[in-house]
């Protein structure tokens, strides 16, 4: 287990730069005991309390499998840089002693089956978004492009509500909110939120 100060989105990349001794035996491990047709990976949680380097921290229980895609060991120093893609969401159902690093038993949480039809209304926080994202880019006098996301229904239907979440500045108590919602009109409720929260910020100050 690897928490960290920010939570993890199913999807979403996730650069590591792994130095601490426990946290490389971790890597070790996991690599190590991974199968032919299996990908290595670790849960990924958010730190409630407390600092990612030197243990102690408090935990939340609703977190993201990850596994490793890309991975440089320096031979001269054992620290390794990786990028992770966030997979699946699991529920710690029993910590276990940091020997010699974060461990716990979890269980993985079940997914709504898929629906193309979007939730009622959540069109209209892409198009909020999208409205954002537009006056950002002429505040700055920089054109966009076809490279910019549209926050419309194919964009949806690509990436999804955590595709979305993981584009924007979003704050870590929301994303944790919405890695812990079960169902579809709830994701939608808690990135409506964020998105005003965040809209609010940028135009306001507040």
């Amino acid at each position: 287990m690897f928490p960290l100060g920010s939570a993890l989105l199913p999807g979403e990349q996730l650069p590591l730069r792994i130095f601490e001794p426990r946290y490389r035996q971790m890597l070790s491990d996991v690599t190590d005991n991974a199968g032919e047709d299996q990908q290595s990976g670790f849960g990924v949680v958010l730190i409630a309390r407390g600092h990612e380097v030197g243990g102690g921290e408090e935990r939340y229980d609703i977190g993201t499998f990850a596994t490793i895609d890309q991975l440089v060991t320096d031979p001269g120093t054992g620290q390794s840089t990786l990028t992770c893609v966030g997979r699946w969401r699991f529920v710690v159902e029993e910590w276990l002693p940091d020997d010699p690093y974060p461990r716990a038993r979890i269980r993985r949480l079940s997914e709504p089956a898929d629906d193309p039809t979007p939730v009622p209304g959540l069109l209209d926080v892409g198009a909020r978004i999208r409205e954002l994202v537009e006056e950002t880019f002429t505040a700055r006098g920089v054109p966009i492009d076809d490279d910019v996301p549209r926050f419309d229904a194919d964009d949806l239907a690509a990436v999804g509500v955590y595709g979305w979440a993981a584009r924007l500045p979003i704050g870590s108590a929301d994303r944790q909110t919405l890695l812990e919602a079960d169902d579809p009109a709830t994701r939608a409720r808690v990135l409506d939120d964020a998105v005003v929260t965040l809209i609010a910020r940028i135009r306001f100050g507040a």
